[in-house]
């Protein structure tokens, strides 16, 4: 076995492993309507807690960032929802999602059903 034989197997399985990589990261990751609804319950929750949490704190005349900062500080906040809504989102979502899945199946229209729009 001559070491371009090995160079050129190794060469393969980094191609392969990089193509198993790319495909991988193109597959988006599907939400159910359960998951989707616990992110935005649980999200929109814990970003309105932390909004009225930022709120009773003052700012510090010399010490601020300006604009800067306020971005950066809604963006740790967007992230830090976000984490804690899938992270301990069930316990919102959970007793909201019977009503929710009941209301989506009344409004949903039925097949063969004729729509009636407001004129």
């Amino acid at each position: 076995m001559s070491l371009s034989s090995i160079s050129a197997g190794s060469q393969d399985a980094f191609a392969v492993s990089q193509l198993q990589a790319s495909q991988a990261a193109k597959k988006p990751e599907s939400l159910t309507t359960e998951q989707a609804f616990q992110d935005f319950v649980a999200g929109t929750f814990f970003s309105m807690m932390l909004k009225a949490l930022r709120s009773t704190q003052s700012e510090v005349q010399y010490m601020s960032g300006g604009k800067a900062e306020e971005t950066f500080r809604g963006q740790l906040d967007q992230q830090i929802a976000s984490d804690l809504a899938s992270e301990h989102g069930k316990a919102f979502s959970d007793p909201l999602y019977p009503n929710f899945q009941s209301y989506l199946e009344a409004s949903s229209p039925v097949e063969g059903a004729q729509l009636e729009y407001l004129a």
